[in-house]
């Protein structure tokens, strides 16, 4: 008899080897996409954290028409100082469009508890007796926001 196939034994090495091949290459994809999401969720739960623990709370704001400046007097509320840098306020009418944005330096450290103001000038968009959305934001992304009526 002439035959020309493989025997059992060869055939079931064979599929065992493709077998452990599949094995290993699902369990490299699966612990590749596990770590990367892992790493996703450990830098979001990270920023979520910080975010959390810098926190604003804005006492006092004065919009002057007269002399086209903002004061906001803030009191860091949060676990976490709040570095050195440019904070940034973002002014909206009342329909949340944008008319300026300013920006002022936070020269030192604003720690927990801490309250700070903040002068803004040529802020040249106001009407009187118009009411303004302020948006402040400091170094390291905590802000807040309020509004203010221009006298």
């Amino acid at each position: 008899m002439n035959r020309k196939a493989i025997t059992p034994v060869i055939a079931v090495v064979l599929l065992l080897m493709m077998t452990v091949a599949a094995g290993g290459a699902a369990f490299f994809w699966m612990t590749t996409i596990q770590s990367r999401i892992q790493g996703q969720i450990g830098t979001q739960v990270s920023e979520t954290t910080l975010t959390s623990t810098t926190s604003l709370n804005i006492i006092s704001v004065i919009c002057d028409l007269t002399q086209e400046v903002v004061n906001i007097t803030v009191q860091n509320t949060g676990t976490n100082n709040i570095d050195i840098g440019t904070t940034a306020l973002t002014i909206t009418d009342t329909q949340d469009k944008v008319l300026k944005t300013a920006t002022s330096t936070l020269d030192a450290i604003l720690s927990q508890n801490q309250i700070r103001t903040f002068n803004y000038t040529d802020i040249d968009v106001f009407s009187e007796n118009v009411t303004y959305g302020m948006k402040i934001t400091m170094p390291g992304g905590a802000e807040q926001t309020s509004d203010c009526i221009a006298q």
